[in-house]
């Protein structure tokens, strides 16, 4: 593989994780905003309890994935080559997208009890069934998504470990 399109394709994948982190940041904030609006505004034990585990989860994700999976950048800049450094890029970002689990089972507890409460307070079963299938399907779609992603990294580092 050629030095030129390893930079491009190294390139377009610092864009592209930058892009990334930036909506997650952003996501992330506006979520905390509005679990906070919810506990503020329910009376209801059960659902306030709820959205201040979902408020610890998001902030726990956000702490987790600052800290455990950040690139140190600035360390690995000047020691390592071109080849080596985009390499360490991928195998970073294969290793955060299979780690679904957890990132995703954080938010059980909290999405659990918010779902209680719902049914506590006499909101129709239909409808919580409804919610609840809606849940489980965005989280197995979130964690589907996150597989095929560490698949495409995978399938990147081992076209480059070839060449």
């Amino acid at each position: 593989m050629p030095l030129s399109e390893i930079r491009t394709k190294a390139e377009r994948l610092d864009t592209k994780t930058r892009r990334w982190n930036a909506v997650g940041a952003v996501s992330i904030v506006l979520l905390v905003i509005a679990e906070v609006w919810q506990v503020w505004i329910n009376a209801e034990l059960l659902e306030r309890t709820g959205d201040v585990l979902t408020i610890a989860a998001l902030l726990y994700i956000a702490y987790r994935y600052r800290t455990h999976h950040r690139a140190p950048r600035s360390a690995a800049l000047g020691i390592t080559n071109c080849v080596e450094f985009y390499r360490a890029e991928l195998v970073r970002q294969r290793d955060v997208a299979s780690d679904s689990r957890g990132y995703l089972l954080p938010f059980v507890p909290g999405v659990t009890l918010s779902l209680l409460a719902g049914n506590l307070q006499g909101l129709p079963t239909l409808r919580m069934i409804g919610v609840a299938a809606f849940g489980v399907a965005l989280f197995l779609g979130i964690a589907w998504w996150n597989a095929c992603a560490a698949r495409t990294l995978q399938r990147e580092i081992d076209a480059l470990d070839a060449s």
